[in-house]
This record gives structure tokens, sequence and C-alpha cells, in this order.
């Protein structure tokens, strides 16, 4: 019996992050995001996963010891501006290896929308912003499927909201590969 030869490239430099979010929607929108710019073997191996929700440093803290010794290259928390972290906060994660990207305006619904090119009011809250995207998703708001349709590749690239193409800038496989 012959066995199966490997194909391609076996010596890429691989690059790891790590991203962590607030809560299972954003697993699931950059989990859809991993999917379009992380092809396997593109030489990034990303690891995103969820928060356990509530404020950004009960977010933080449980990442830091949830992760803590794990080897990533690049390390980045994923939260909602409308909470923002506050100094201690930004200073605990630089000292253990993160990166902060809030997800403007408001929340990660707001720069979807914005992303569409639709307005977000300054007055709307995150609540009001969830109602206006996610019935328009293909299914559960925390599959990463439903976000296939709405956000194409080509949407995305377009670049329109500052803080998704900050996530897709980071999932960019490491230059070289």
């Amino acid at each position: 019996m012959k066995r199966a030869v490997r194909k391609g490239p076996r010596n890429i430099m691989r690059s790891t992050l790590l991203v962590v979010g607030e809560g299972a929607d954003d697993r699931a929108f950059v989990t859809h995001m991993k999917q379009l710019y992380c092809p396997r073997d593109s030489g990034i191996s990303v690891k995103v996963e969820a928060g356990d929700g509530g404020s950004p440093g009960n977010v933080i803290t449980h990442a830091i010891r949830k992760y803590q010794g794990k080897d990533y290259d690049r390390r980045l928390f994923l939260l909602d501006a409308d909470l923002p972290p506050d100094d201690a906060d930004y200073k605990r994660a630089a000292k253990e290896g993160y990166e902060i990207i809030l997800w403007r305006p408001q929340c990660l619904e707001g720069a979807l929308l914005d992303t569409l090119g639709e307005q977000v009011g300054e007055h709307e809250s995150s609540q009001q912003l969830k109602a206006r995207l996610h019935p328009r998703l293909d299914g559960r708001h925390t599959d990463a499927c439903a976000y296939a349709t709405l956000f194409t590749r080509q949407i995305l690239d377009a670049g329109r909201n500052a803080t998704v193409t900050q996530v897709r800038t980071a999932l960019q496989p490491p230059a070289g590969n």
C-alpha cells in the first residue's frame, strides 16, 4: 500500500495569533473572517475565543488567566467601545502582551452596520444595533456561517470601517508567505 505524498511547501513560517472577543458573536464573526483570510498553509495560525462577557475587566482577567503560559506571537482583545476598558485594564493587558481593539461605533454590530455603509447614530444602544443587524443574518448570530452572505470578502476588503480593517489586517499572513 502506497503512502500518500504530502504536496506543497513544508517549511512555511507560521505565526500564531490569539483573538479574544467579549462573547459568542465576536467569536462567530472573527471565525468567519478567519475562514476568508487565513487558508490552510497561509503562514498564520489563529485561535478565536469568546470571553465570558461582563465588563471588559472581567474578559481581560479571565483570558489572561486562561492563556497564561501559552505561546502566541500576537494576542488581541476585541471589546465593545460603549463600555471601554479603564486605564488599569489597558496597562494589565499590555503587560501580558495583549493589544486591545475596540469595536466602533459602539459595538461589533455597529462596526458591521458601518461596514455595510449604514449610518450608526450615537444615540443608538448596542441592543438597538443588534436588533437592526441580527434579522439580516443567515442564521444565528453566534454561528460563523450566518455572516457569509452579508460580509463577503469584497465587502470586507472595501475597508469602510476602521475596526474591521484592523481585524482584517491582524488576520493577514506574515510577509513572505
